[in-house]
């Protein structure tokens, strides 16, 4: 049970492909930076047949600011819990595409798999990190990646978090925000 205090992050680091999904282990990364550097606790949500993954994602991190509400929560309690939000994170999914047509900071990691500018959640306050790699976007839209998925796993947890941190900043200080997609190196 998180504890009382500030809305959560939310997290949803499903998508309907593999393809389209950042590293498990990239997405523990970073609830581990947003819960250290900014103090705010973190949900994760997606759908009861992804609660067992979420919590490989979430095992053994404090439970007072961590939750896994994966199947948990009706598409009303999600909806509430976008807009009280500080910032959502998700693949390009459809949570992402919520939290931006909401008008919610939104960072959205994106699969080099697909053109980014056609497919990117849009709106001013929103974040489209991508790895640009030789073979994107590749469309492949199957399980099978012949670079091993290299546009997710080579995305690290420390330039998404700073990336997003960056965007957000600059929009504090005067440049009032704006879509944003920034492709990594």
């Amino acid at each position: 049970m998180l504890a009382a205090g500030s809305a959560p992050v939310v997290i949803s680091p499903f998508a309907n492909e593999r393809l389209r999904q950042w590293p498990w282990r990239h997405y523990r990364s970073l609830i581990e930076m947003i819960v250290r550097e900014h103090g705010l606790p973190v949900v994760v949500v997606g759908t009861r047949g992804q609660r067992a993954a979420a919590n490989e994602i979430v095992r053994g991190l404090s439970s007072e600011m961590v939750a896994n509400t994966c199947g948990v929560w009706s598409w009303a309690e999600l909806v509430a819990a976008v807009d009280a939000a500080p910032y959502v994170i998700a693949n390009n999914s459809g949570v992402a595409h919520l939290a931006a047509a909401r008008g919610r900071w939104t960072l959205c990691i994106f699969a080099a798999s697909h053109a980014y500018n056609e497919w990117m959640p849009r709106g001013p306050r929103v974040v489209t990190l991508v790895k640009a790699v030789a073979c994107s976007p590749c469309e492949m839209g199957t399980e099978h990646c012949p670079n091993g998925v290299a546009c997710m796993v080579d995305l690290e947890p420390g330039e998404v978090f700073w990336s997003f941190n960056h965007a957000r900043d600059q929009a504090a200080f005067g440049d009032g925000g704006g879509q944003r997609a920034m492709a990594a190196q």
